[in-house]
């Protein structure tokens, strides 16, 4: 009976680690570093010259330019998106 509490122990650890293990993976994973690294890689193919209406939530900004944008993407791990109905209300 001895042996029998002690397996339960352990294989109860085993259960614990793995669900710690998995917390950690999706806390790691969900860090703005992964979300954003296209965007971080996408700086180089930009253009500096198109300037940008975008919304993040409900949050709206005027970029001056794609790669202000995409730099902003890469530095906040904020998603910008095109404002195709441009509520940035710049002339």
């Amino acid at each position: 009976m001895h042996k029998v509490r002690r397996f339960s122990t352990i294989s109860m650890l085993l259960v614990l680690l793995l669900v710690l293990c998995v917390l950690c993976f999706l806390c790691v994973r969900s860090l703005p570093l992964f979300e954003s690294a296209s965007a971080c890689s996408a700086i180089d193919e930009c253009d500096l010259f198109e300037p940008i209406c975008a919304a993040y939530n409900n949050e709206h900004q005027f970029f001056y330019s794609h790669c202000d944008m995409l730099r902003e993407i890469c530095l906040t791990g904020k998603e910008w998106q095109y404002d195709y109905f441009s509520h940035c209300n710049v002339s």
